[in-house]
């Protein structure tokens, strides 16, 4: 089959890559099951069965890329104003143990670097140098597209490389696919291999997913086939309605993945595992995780107490956990913003000239804002009345 060469000019990132000629290459991968859909590319990844230097020289002159990165496995990273771009030789690989990395080699044959791949949609290539533009696939990865299937490329691929059951999960909900038999035959040897894998491919994995449109329904198939308990005993549970909270109220970027654990029982695995994790992110745990006088937590002044340091995603889940509701910490967020334009607390010492009674009037204002007793303007009123008696 030939790809309609107007499918390949329409996409911005692949025009130039047309300038491209003299060692046969291929567009590979995701990229073409994007191409496929009709969806927009955000990064291509080129396969060239003899890669040389020269390639790479006159891909970054195209491109006006400086610099690129490569990586152990025979790949090349280039990040460009336009796009990213994973240029890579053919490749085969090896396993040398369940659910550890892969040992690659050079093969000199794009059927058998396809062949080596996840998925049969992924499975895919088309040729652009010479200019035949054929679809290469060899495993029937078009017509499992077109049905909207998702099957495996071989038996025990997921033993293999476990963090294809998050890669699945993601194309089911992602794509609108079903799984093939022989995919849900590999979810079944996840127990085999999953708990090898580090923590950081764990966290990768989870990070992709928050980002995605349908977050909830693959974070929810996740916690319903028990894949994070398998991977460690410590994620025991599995809250269905936090998660559909935290889904509501966070937004969709890499940096909240650790969030989206503590429906899974990420409090138990933090206590045993604290410096898994950034020191910004060991600083929100602990505050969420933190026991408190629930008394405090009945005016904006006594949730201040605790928060006054936390960004205001970390506000509301802190609120999800502690069972306060939304709408009060909205409004405590809300009069925590009045502070920023309020009397601050140097100013208050070098007007005193007396840092702890500054300090008592400082955190009376603070206060009385939070909890309504004044509005903003009426602060120099307030310190009128109280600095006598301090």
């Amino acid at each position: 089959m030939k790809v309609d060469l107007d499918l390949i000019k329409g996409e911005r990132l692949l025009k130039l890559i047309l300038l491209l000629d003299g060692e046969k290459f291929y567009i590979v991968g995701g990229c073409v099951r994007d191409l496929l859909l009709h969806k927009s590319l955000k990064d291509v990844d080129i396969v060239v069965e003899r890669l040389n230097r020269s390639f790479i020289k006159n891909f970054l002159l195209i491109f006006g890329a400086e610099s690129y990165y490569k990586s152990q496995f025979l790949t090349f990273k280039i990040e460009t104003s336009k796009g990213i771009f994973d240029i890579a030789r053919a490749r085969g690989e090896y396993y040398e143990a369940a659910g550890k990395l892969p040992r690659v080699y050079p093969v000199y044959d794009i059927v058998k670097d396809l062949k080596r791949r996840d998925f049969t949609i992924n499975s895919m290539a088309i040729e652009l140098w010479p200019r035949t533009f054929k679809l290469i696939d060899p495993l029937g990865g078009l017509e499992d597209l077109k049905g909207r299937i998702l099957r495996v490329n071989k038996r025990g691929s997921f033993i293999d490389d476990p963090t294809r059951a998050f890669r699945a999960i993601r194309y089911r909900y992602r794509f609108g696919l079903s799984y093939d038999k022989s995919t849900e035959i590999e979810f079944e040897n996840l127990n085999r291999s999953l708990p090898n894998i580090s923590f950081a491919r764990v966290r990768n994995e989870i990070a992709r997913v928050v980002c995605e449109e349908k977050r909830f329904l693959m974070l929810k198939e996740i916690g319903e086939r028990g894949i994070l308990k398998i991977w460690d005993e410590s994620f025991n549970c599995f809250d269905v309605k936090l998660l559909e909270e935290l889904d509501r109220i966070l937004p969709r970027t890499e940096n909240k993945w650790f969030y989206f654990l503590i429906p899974f029982g990420l409090e138990n695995y933090f206590k045993k595992n604290p410096l898994n994790f950034k020191v910004s992110e060991r600083k929100i745990l602990e505050l969420l995780f933190k026991s408190l006088d629930l008394s405090l937590l009945s005016h904006p002044s006594g949730i201040h107490s605790v928060l006054k340091d936390a960004e205001a995603d970390t506000v509301r889940v802190w609120g999800s956990l502690k069972g306060v509701k939304q709408d009060l910490l909205m409004d405590y967020l809300s009069r925590r913003d009045l502070l920023k334009n309020s009397i601050r607390l140097n100013v208050l010492i070098k007007r005193l000239g007396n840092f702890e009674r500054a300090k008592k009037a400082y955190n009376l204002l603070v206060h009385a804002l939070l909890d309504g007793e004044i509005e903003p303007g009426e602060e120099e009123e307030f310190l009128r009345k109280i600095l006598p008696n301090l």
